[in-house]
């Protein structure tokens, strides 16, 4: 019986074409290896540099985003680097039908935010999601001048990083879980 569960799980995750999952609480050292691991996934499949470092950026900013910003959070010890952020993290490759030079990889990220944060990441990438590349440029020249904004704990630019690097319009939801949390997933084509 454990065997066929897991042996149907992990055929669930290649018909989904998963090269890489992960599912629990994520930290900034397991960031680094989460990173070592993707990159040699990138390896194994012969992808062009270029494309390896636009893969990790995208991987970086959506695992630094379930750390910063997961509802679901533990501390170890007071320093940042103690703080445990649940999550689920994923890295695949869609072949539109058939492995080729052209497939392209994915990032899918998600955890649970408050429904206030969920108001607020919906609106910021609905605005993404209305800009071409140009307007893109402009904006994040933009931010990049301003002041982030008093709740975040970066730049306030992760989003508009991702949207800078992907192939395809950024695909995400929010699964509502109670009065008080959403589940946000975010998933990004490059």
């Amino acid at each position: 019986m454990l065997g066929e569960d897991i042996y149907a799980f992990r055929s669930e995750l290649q018909k989904r074409n998963t090269l890489f999952a992960y599912t629990g609480f994520v930290t900034e050292d397991l960031l680094y290896a989460l990173g070592t691991a993707v990159k040699q996934q990138l390896e194994l499949k012969k992808t062009e540099g270029k494309v390896v470092r636009r893969v990790f950026s995208v991987f970086v900013e959506q695992v630094q985003n379930v750390i910063r910003y997961s509802d679901e959070q533990e501390w170890l010890r007071e320093p940042k680097t103690a703080r445990l952020s649940a999550g689920v993290i994923m890295l695949g490759q869609d072949y539109d039908g058939a492995e080729t030079d052209n497939s392209r990889f994915f990032v899918i990220c998600g955890n649970a935010v408050s429904n206030a944060e969920a108001d607020n990441l919906r609106s910021r990438l609905e605005s993404i999601a209305g800009m071409d590349g140009e307007a893109l440029r402009k904006h994040y020249r933009t931010k990049l001048r301003e002041e982030p904004d008093p709740h975040s704990e970066g730049a306030t630019i992760g989003l508009l990083e991702i949207a800078r690097r992907v192939t395809r319009p950024l695909e995400y939801d929010f699964l509502k879980l109670d009065e008080n949390r959403s589940f946000f997933v975010l998933k990004a084509f490059i």
